[in-house]
């Protein structure tokens, strides 16, 4: 794509996030949900063709479509443009690589190399819903919480904590590994956050995971990695599928033929 185009598909997408809620609200009985894509092509088509055959109306994408991977430029282009051809199915939330300060260090700026259309892309992250709530009872974003906080009160303004913070087995509010302002939030902060929001589900990405998916807090929370051979790793990918009440979680990765197929499936 060359960048008039780009830059033409990033200023209508820009309309679209501008006038999207910070929590997107979706009722579906068929909705599938998907990780960290992180430039990879091959696998953003692999789940595209997957959707089709499984039939989910409804695509939720977890954030972190840029960086790392050789083609961010391609994956942001053909997610931009499936979001404009389906504007309610299909919801990109934000994720911590959709920020500048991520991003001009980890390839998406030397992939680029435009000032102008680095700074659009930018402006057009900077609007992206921030989480999802599915039938008002799962509750989907790419990092985490800052807290025992109502879902309601979440804004674009104020999204750090849900873009960087991860879960973990201590109680409480703690500090993480990623520096900055990043934070953890143990069981006892999560079941608040559950019980105050009547949640039955919270899912997540933000974690590279060579088993694609990793369950917390007595399955309750479910993080999701849809990146196979993440930066020259042999790791598998996952997703999930939710169909009425029943969620399905797919992985995913390399096969013999050097494409990528599905390798199982759990309920």
């Amino acid at each position: 794509m060359c960048h008039k185009d780009l830059h033409t598909l990033l200023e209508r997408a820009y309309d679209i996030f501008r006038k999207e809620n910070a929590l997107i609200r979706i009722n579906s009985a068929n909705v599938m949900i998907v990780g960290d894509i992180h430039g990879n092509l091959k696998a953003l088509e692999f789940l595209l063709q997957i959707r089709q055959e499984l039939e989910c109306s409804d695509l939720i994408f977890l954030g972190d479509y840029v960086d790392r991977g050789k083609n961010s430029v391609a994956v942001l282009s053909q997610l931009l443009e499936l979001k404009l051809r389906d504007t309610q199915k299909i919801i990109l939330l934000r994720g911590n690589h959709e920020t500048r300060e991520m991003n001009s260090l980890y390839g998406f700026y030397d992939e680029i190399q435009d000032d102008d259309l680095f700074l659009d892309a930018n402006r057009t992250f900077e609007e992206m819903p921030v989480a999802a709530l599915i039938n008002d009872s799962i509750f989907c974003v790419h990092g985490g919480i800052p807290g025992a906080v109502d879902i309601k009160e979440i804004n674009k303004g104020e999204s750090f904590p849900y873009l960087w913070n991860d879960p973990s087995e201590s109680n409480g509010i703690t500090t993480s590994f990623r520096g900055l302002k990043a934070r953890c939030f143990g069981p006892d902060v999560f079941n608040e956050f559950r019980r105050l929001n009547h949640l039955s589900l919270m899912i997540r990405a933000h974690t590279a995971l060579s088993t694609g998916y990793k369950w917390w807090f007595e399955k309750r929370l479910l993080s999701l990695f849809s990146t196979p051979e993440y930066i020259g790793n042999p790791n598998v990918a996952a997703f999930s599928v939710l169909k009425g009440r029943e969620l399905s979680i797919f992985v995913f990765g390399k096969t013999e033929n050097d494409s990528y197929g599905l390798i199982s499936n759990k309920f």
